[in-house]
């Protein structure tokens, strides 16, 4: 079940912010920010080289993008990737800031590719921004983890975050896929093979799709870990190695069950 919604950060409606934060260094706990202080954040010299925000908008309301333009300072790459039509999984490095997509299934997640939703991603030293147009999981629960204290110490450690979230959703969908084939295989071994020949042939369409939306794009992921921007910690860069190890993991489960489809089909 979904946590309960964050209280609404005063000015948020003017321009879709969802929620704001700052995480200050030798702390775990969070500082709220409205759009009036993360405009102030943004435009004023840090106090705390090792501070950062964390900014979450929605784009469908009509005046996000406009003031991400405006005030945040992200690079073209960003709002390219909002254009495209090919929503993939990845992450790129562009000069000093990485740029990532992520998909996520939502709450309600019914084994349809229509439940399978994109956030788009910047991270620089001082400053993460998520944006998204319908809610996701991912993002859901790293909320919760920041107001029960368990803040990210770094940018990156927040995109970390958010990746080791997205695959343990792949794992929990492979877990619902798995049942669903032992069923099938049941069904088959009863006689009941037309219909569930077919069944099988929606799932192991739908493991293709998930695969080629959730998993991250091999080649982009294999740059930017090995020409990090100059900032990137050494400790950050093993956190996200490690959270693309997961990755490997699921999809080589997820494989070997396309696999067991196949040869039942």
């Amino acid at each position: 079940m979904p946590s309960a919604p964050t209280p609404a950060v005063p000015g948020s409606d003017e321009a879709g912010l969802i929620c704001g934060y700052r995480f200050d260094r030798g702390t775990d706990v969070a500082r709220p920010l409205s759009l009036d202080d993360a405009t102030v954040w943004l435009h004023e010299p840090p106090a705390d080289d090792h501070a950062f925000a964390w900014l979450h908008f929605n784009l469908s309301h009509a005046h996000a993008a406009r003031w991400l333009q405006r005030h945040a300072g992200l690079p073209d790459a960003f709002f390219d990737a909002l254009e495209e039509t090919s929503h993939s999984t990845r992450i790129e490095r562009d000069e000093d800031a990485l740029v990532a997509v992520l998909n996520d299934v939502h709450f309600d997640f019914g084994f349809e590719p229509s439940d399978i939703s994109t956030l788009w991603i910047c991270v620089r030293p001082r400053l993460v921004v998520t944006a998204r147009t319908r809610p996701l999981r991912s993002i859901d629960a790293l909320r919760t983890a920041v107001r029960d204290g368990r803040s990210p110490r770094s940018s990156v450690e927040l995109l970390e975050q958010l990746m080791r979230t997205q695959a343990g959703s792949l794992v929990d969908i492979l877990r619902g896929v798995t049942a669903r084939v032992d069923d099938a295989e049941d069904q088959l071994l009863s006689g009941r093979r037309d219909r569930e020949r077919s069944r099988l042939g929606t799932l192991r369409r739908l493991l293709v799709r998930l695969q080629r939306l959730l998993a991250p794009e091999p080649a982009a992921l294999f740059r930017v870990l090995h020409h990090p921007p100059a900032w990137m910690a050494e400790d950050d860069l093993q956190q996200l190695r490690g959270s693309t190890e997961e990755f490997s993991v699921v999809l080589r489960d997820m494989q070997g069950l396309q696999e067991r489809i196949t040869l039942l089909q």
